[in-house]
């Protein structure tokens, strides 16, 4: 599993911090926002994984996601899976599709 990127997605009305990781050579991006609590999954730190399972979890206060789909394993989030930001590739790059987010507004 490479080491995930933070970047930033800008709207009209805010800015939100996602994260891109790739798991088994495939690419994907979520909104760095727990779905139990609004807070950021790493913390602040740019660490989103428990090493031994490879999987993104919130520092907070536990909760477990599956890198490749966004659902929740373990933990209070009760079943809810991340927001998915979906990825086109072109030329070899990787964009954001902006317009097909759920923002958990």
């Amino acid at each position: 599993m490479v080491s995930p990127r933070n970047f930033l997605l800008k709207r009209s009305d805010r800015e939100t911090e996602a994260f891109l990781i790739n798991k088994a050579g495939k690419h994907y991006a979520y909104l760095n926002l727990c779905r139990h609590w609004s807070v950021g999954l790493d913390f602040e730190d740019n660490d989103f994984f428990f090493r031994g399972w490879g999987m993104a979890y919130l520092q907070n206060h536990g909760a477990i996601y599956y890198p490749a789909s966004g659902e929740c394993a373990s933990g209070p989030c009760g079943g809810a899976s991340l927001y998915r930001v979906p990825l086109l590739e072109k030329e070899g790059a990787l964009y954001a599709v902006l317009d097909q987010i759920d923002w958990g507004d």
